[in-house]
């Protein structure tokens, strides 16, 4: 008998995101990302796969990092899409703004529609939740 294949991501979100997904809400989201002006080619919801200790640091100010969940989809549910951040490792923190800042392109995983029974929670943590201020900084200044 041939087990079902699966994909583990992880996902960085709000907090009202986690608690739709933990009551078991279909959460809906058909952003196009680039149409906001952003590089990628992501629609929807976003997740990754990398360490989650990595990502945060070119994820945040673009995420809402309330909670961090594991997820274990089944595959091919995911679409794979690509997206260009701020390079954490190479790039000047003190460059001014609007500057040119150096990037890494990413691969990420897509949908626009999912719940706790298409996607199983494996764990969640709120461990990077105080990177969640990084993004409304950020957004005060105009930068995003």
């Amino acid at each position: 008998m041939k087990a079902d294949r699966t994909m583990i991501v992880h996902r960085f979100m709000s907090e009202t995101e986690y608690e739709g997904l933990m009551a078991g809400g279909k959460l809906m989201n058909g952003t196009i990302h680039a149409e906001q002006g952003k590089n990628t080619t992501s629609v929807g919801f976003c997740f990754f796969v990398e360490d989650p200790e990595k990502a945060i640091h070119w994820l945040s100010g673009t995420c809402d990092p309330e909670w961090c969940v594991t997820l274990n989809f089944p595959e091919g549910y995911l679409k794979e899409s690509e997206s260009t951040f701020r390079d954490p490792e190479r790039d000047d923190l003190f460059a001014p703004v609007g500057g040119k800042h150096k990037t890494i392109k990413r691969k990420e995983y897509c949908c626009t529609i999912y719940d706790n029974k298409t996607a199983q929670v494996l764990c969640a943590t709120q461990r990077y939740k105080k990177y969640a201020d990084i993004k409304k900084v950020l957004q005060k200044l105009g930068i995003i």
